[in-house]
């Protein structure tokens, strides 16, 4: 539920039009004719209906298609920074989202040829098949019921991490390498920390979205973020044989240590989690996972606590999940979980309402530059509301 935000860069569509929205969140940029045109692009993302084309958004805000030109410019070719735009809108988030927590959402966008940026053949578990795309990861602030994108990055394989002429034709800059969607959100959530003022909150992700296996013990040895991670069935898990025990049993996989009753105790839980699908079975184990790294060599390998949760009897295959939230109550870890289900929406809706997948230049700043302004355009939509409305919606 969003509270009442008044103070700050939040619009409010009773005193704070769009034109001062986007002075707050883009006043950053250094030129005037820049700050004009973040105002025209987001108008045009805000207003034109279907595919969010540069001729469709210069047709539906100008009139003239000869200014898609001109947007066509602000988006692939002018150098501004798109990070403190997407730190400003992680502020207003922060503030308007109570109990938020960083989740993150993949999506899938299929492409002709192969000169977008980061377009390469990957299978993809979800279609179950192996297509031509971008893959691109999205920070959200999210709470029960509202995700706000701050933060974007693009998954990059194939010739995109060693081929220097198809890097340098892409402008993707020398620190940009070759990592995982999972890699991805935790260095993004790692930087919205201190940008946002939104604190060290936990970190969720979906793992089975792009097919990462085990990849949780790559940032998860670091630091002291709280993570919960939905993982494969068969993911390796280790049993702790007790609880600290830096001794682990055989390896197995999260399907055989607790979908076939394992050592887990289930527990019914009221339909209120089920998220009105009835009654739900939890199971739970200590574990540690094979070939997690230590923070400190020769030390204990991290112990994290493994989730099984289905419907007694149901057709639906029960989810595993990862967490290192060995200090919080069962109801808050599921809360969690259900997050998960509000930023797949939230992308859902980008990509049909806010031209998640509508870019079609081929430079890496030009695809951050697109997302900056999808962003900015769904935060006003849903931010910018009077509260009654935002409560019903």
């Amino acid at each position: 539920m969003l509270t009442p935000c008044i103070a700050g860069p939040l619009p409010d569509r009773g005193g704070r039009p769009l034109a001062e929205f986007t002075q707050d969140v883009f006043g950053s940029l250094p030129r005037a004719d820049q700050r004009r045109w973040a105002g025209v692009y987001l108008s045009g993302l805000l207003n034109t209906p279907g595919r969010k084309t540069m001729k469709r958004i210069a047709l539906q805000v100008s009139g003239v298609e000869a200014a898609g030109q001109a947007l066509q410019q602000f988006i692939t070719s002018s150098p501004w920074d798109w990070r403190e735009p997407r730190a400003a809108l992680a502020r207003a988030a922060a503030r308007c989202l109570p109990d938020h927590a960083w989740v993150t959402g993949t999506f899938v966008s299929e492409k002709r040829g192969g000169r977008s940026v980061g377009v390469h053949r990957r299978f993809v578990p979800e279609l179950g098949a192996t297509v031509n795309c971008q893959v691109g990861v999205g920070l959200f602030l999210a709470s029960d019921e509202e995700a706000i994108p701050v933060d974007w990055s693009l998954v990059l394989d194939g010739g995109w991490c060693d081929d220097a002429a198809l890097r340098r034709r892409a402008r993707i800059p020398d620190t940009v390498g070759a990592a995982s969607a999972w890699e991805r959100a935790v260095g993004m959530a790692d930087a919205a920390d201190a940008l946002s003022g939104a604190g060290r909150a936990p970190l969720v992700a979906d793992l089975t979205s792009t097919g990462d296996l085990a990849d949780v013990t790559a940032a998860t040895a670091y630091g002291n973020r709280e993570i919960l991670a939905r993982v494969r069935p068969d993911q390796p898990v280790a049993p702790a044989r007790r609880v600290g025990s830096p001794v682990p049993g055989a390896v197995s996989t999260a399907e055989q240590l607790l979908g076939r009753g394992g050592t887990g105790r289930p527990r019914g839980l009221p339909g209120r989690y089920a998220g009105g699908g009835g009654p739900l079975r939890l199971r739970s184990a200590p574990v540690h996972l094979p070939g997690a790294r230590q923070a400190v060599p020769g030390a204990a390998p991290p112990l994290y606590r493994l989730f099984s949760l289905g419907h007694p009897g149901g057709a639906d295959e029960p989810q595993y999940w990862l967490s290192t939230l060995r200090r919080r109550d069962t109801g808050y870890v599921l809360s969690l979980m259900r997050r998960v289900r509000v930023v797949r929406s939230t992308v859902r809706v980008l990509g049909e309402g806010f031209g998640l997948t509508d870019f079609e230049g081929r430079s890496f700043p030009g695809w951050h530059h697109h997302m900056t302004m999808v962003s900015a355009a769904y935060t006003y939509s849903r931010l910018s509301r009077p509260v009654t409305d935002r409560l019903s919606a």
